[in-house]
C-alpha cells in the first residue's frame, strides 16, 4: 500500500510538471512579432492590453515582456485563461517610417 502511495505521489508530481512545462512554453518570449503574440495570446482565450502608445502598426514592433500568464489555483493547477483575466503585453516599436 505504501508503494501505491509513493508511485501515486510521483505520478502527481510529474503530471504537474509537464503541465506547466506546456503552459510555459506556449506564452510569447521577449523579441517576438507583436501583432503574433496579441494574435496567440487571443486564440487562447486570453484578454490581452498593449501597454505602449502605439502610433506605429503592432506588426511593425516587438514583444518585450508578457506579464499576468504565470500562477495557480488552489489545486496547484496553471490558472485558465478565463482565470488570469488581461495578459499585459509589452511592445517597443520602430518609429523611423515618417
Amino acid at each position: 500500500m505504501r508503494g501505491l502511495a509513493i508511485g501515486t505521489v510521483t505520478l502527481g508530481i510529474w503530471a504537474a510538471a509537464v503541465g506547466l512545462a506546456g503552459v510555459a512554453a506556449a506564452a510569447p518570449t521577449g523579441g517576438a512579432n507583436a501583432a503574433d503574440a496579441v494574435k496567440q495570446l487571443k486564440a487562447e482565450g486570453y484578454s490581452v492590453q498593449i501597454d505602449n502608445d502605439l502610433d506605429t502598426p503592432l506588426s511593425e514592433c516587438t514583444v518585450t515582456d508578457v506579464s499576468g500568464l504565470d500562477g495557480t489555483n488552489w489545486a496547484g493547477k496553471p490558472l485558465t485563461p478565463a482565470e488570469v483575466g488581461t495578459v499585459h503585453v509589452g511592445v517597443s516599436c520602430d518609429d523611423d517610417h515618417d
